[in-house]
């Protein structure tokens, strides 16, 4: 049974959380709120299989301190206005639930949410990320959102990557004291996020960490730091 609601089957356990946990579905999303980057597993009948937060319904808010933005919610005509309704992606029951409204409910807007690879020091991640559609704010700028998320994008225009400052840290720390290859680097990433087949893991991304960590150096080479 699930810990939080007590009516689910607590199906869900997260490996990265200190102690033991079962949740259901929709309360692993919600207690992993601002955990974006912790490894769950579910209960498939035989033994606990891998997933992800994205899979249990996770949806990233960027902006309104993590929740979602007030103007991605309901249209009078989803069909013209381009909203997704209930057969849309399972990330909007799991919201649904967290702001307390019915799983029924209408629900986000297409054009405020899509899939970001993040980089992080457990792993590599997929998330759905839904950013802010205020009045006022520019759509061509959002990737500064993600600065203030400490989320460090791929591109300016649109970026699909970000890498978390955490694991550009651990990358400096790694190549100056270990003198790790940025590619070495990122092998380890993938091992962390699937030890038994990493090659499963996008290799998109190694074309993103060759580029951020050649920014990086040269940023050292220019502050002297590298030297």
């Amino acid at each position: 049974i699930c810990e939080q609601c007590s009516k689910a089957e607590g199906s869900v356990q997260c490996m990265s959380c200190a102690g033991v946990h079962a949740w259901c579905g929709p309360c692993a999303v919600k207690a992993h709120r601002n955990l974006p980057f912790h490894k769950v597993q579910r209960w498939n009948g035989a033994h606990y299989q891998p997933t992800s937060l994205m899979d249990l319904g996770f949806l990233w808010h960027i902006g309104h301190g993590g929740d979602l933005c007030p103007c991605n919610w309901s249209d009078p005509d989803p069909e013209e206005s381009g909203y997704v309704t209930g057969d849309g992606p399972p990330n909007h029951r799991s919201v649904g639930s967290l702001l307390g409204r019915p799983y029924d409910d209408p629900a986000i807007r297409k054009s405020s949410w899509f899939q970001m690879t993040i980089v992080h020091t457990e792993g590599i991640f997929s998330h759905e990320v839904s950013v802010c559609k205020c009045p006022g704010s520019d759509p061509n700028d959002w990737h500064l959102d993600l600065l203030h998320q400490r989320l460090f994008p791929a591109s300016i225009s649109k970026p699909k990557t970000a890498f978390t400052f955490d694991v550009l840290d651990h990358f400096l720390i790694d190549a100056l004291e270990c003198k790790t290859s940025a590619m070495g680097f990122y092998q380890k990433l993938k091992r962390f996020t699937n030890n038994a087949f990493p090659e499963r893991v996008p290799v998109e991304c190694s074309v993103a960490i060759n580029w951020i960590m050649f920014m990086l150096f040269s940023l050292l080479v220019r502050t002297g730091t590298g030297s």
